[in-house]
């Protein structure tokens, strides 16, 4: 099966860049307060074998949660004020604020940067931020293929869209082409069945194209792949 490297090679380092901003790092003495920020998208759709973080677009709505750890217990943080900074703008405030809801702002693709900040801890002020990705959405063209090559015909291709604003991918529409010519799609419209001539050429390339539109919001996303056509003797 095809896979997007780009998309999914792009997520596992901005999973890697969240690991190591988690936290304090190991050199830190055990009784040292630790914050953790943790964060969630909604209103960003993956598949449901989509094992990451759901990350934001435009439209999606983000709750984020602070922890404060000392000695590996979590701390009664309902007398402490609690500022959250959503790039360096206030966005929310107040005595045990450990929990906010917020919407990004700017344009994809780029970072948001949220700070939670306790301004008098033990009588010093603790900091920490985490960097947020805001996306476009994505759309996956998956053939049964890695190496680009079949020899089956027909051939069916499936269109995933991933980071969409909507809970159901059956209210996006998808357009397909196949060597710059519109193709029509079967019942399902993720899905895409070449069937090829009896004459077609072995070595033939097919370049399938596909955009997810997402008619609410104008958002749309497009993927293209080239298959290649090797006939069986």
């Amino acid at each position: 099966m095809r896979t997007n490297f780009k998309i999914f090679l792009s997520v596992l380092m901005v999973a890697t860049f969240f690991v190591g901003l988690s936290g304090k790092t190991d050199a830190q003495s055990a009784g040292s307060p630790q914050m953790v920020v943790t964060w969630q998208a909604y209103g960003s759709y993956v598949p449901a074998k989509y094992a990451d973080k759901a990350l934001p677009n435009q439209s999606s709505r983000l709750t984020a949660t602070l922890e404060l750890i000392v000695n590996g217990k979590p701390v009664d943080l309902s007398g402490q004020t609690v500022y959250w900074y959503l790039n360096d703008n206030l966005t929310s405030s107040g005595a045990g604020k450990q929990y906010v809801v917020f919407s990004p702002f700017g344009t994809a693709p780029s970072f948001l940067t949220l700070e939670a900040e306790l301004p008098s801890y033990n009588g010093n002020i603790l900091t920490h931020d985490v960097q947020i990705p805001l996306v476009d959405p994505k759309a996956v063209i998956e053939a049964p293929h890695p190496s680009g090559q079949f020899s089956t015909n027909p051939i069916t291709l499936q269109g995933i869209p991933y980071f969409f604003f909507t809970s159901d991918p059956g209210t996006l529409s998808y357009a397909w082409s196949v060597n710059g010519q519109t193709a029509t799609a079967a019942e399902n419209p993720q899905t895409l069945q070449i069937n090829l001539g009896p004459t077609t050429p072995s070595g033939s390339s097919l370049l399938v194209a596909l955009t997810i539109n997402n008619s609410n919001n104008s958002m749309t996303g497009n993927d293209s792949t080239n298959v290649v056509y090797l006939k069986q003797l």
